[in-house]
């Protein structure tokens, strides 16, 4: 059985691809510039409505010609508590730039390394649990392929 895990980055100097609430938030969190630190919110406007985000600032990365600010968030929402996971890329001037949609919290990096985003499949029972993805963002990544198993990679659009 093959799965995939493929972002794609979406929204890339476009106008409108995130809620105002959700700039402030991310752009927030940004300001603070603490690496590795999460950041918690309660964005439900009910007590029945379960709708939070953690965002937490990873660090920067240099391009051949730019340097872009990654964090990464996770927003947990309804009864259920479905998790949604968001990478979020802002250029220097720290306006934002881009973001790649992923499935749960499960599929985030765990860390920036230089230049390189680092995946692990700790939490995933249908993937290789010591299977490591590096992601590197010496240039901007179209797409992200984590792999899963060997050489597969877990699907993600």
């Amino acid at each position: 059985m093959k799965i995939f895990i493929i972002a794609t980055l979406l929204c890339v100097i476009s106008f409108g691809c995130q809620s105002q609430n959700n700039k402030d938030i991310v752009a927030s969190v940004l300001s603070k510039n603490i690496a590795g630190r999460k950041f918690y919110y309660n964005l439900s406007d009910n007590k029945k409505y379960l709708n939070k985000a953690i965002i937490t600032y990873l660090g920067s990365v240099q391009t051949n010609t730019e340097k872009y600010h990654i964090l990464i968030g996770t927003r947990i929402w309804g009864s259920n508590k479905h998790t949604t996971g968001v990478i979020f890329l802002y250029d220097n001037k720290k306006k934002f730039f881009g973001k790649y949609i992923l499935g749960g919290m499960d599929d985030l990096p765990i860390k920036l390394d230089n230049n390189d985003l680092i995946f692990n499949n700790a939490n995933k029972d249908e993937c290789d649990h010591h299977l490591i993805t590096r992601i590197d963002f010496s240039t901007i990544p179209k797409n992200i392929f984590i792999k899963c198993k060997g050489d597969l990679a877990i699907f993600m659009s």
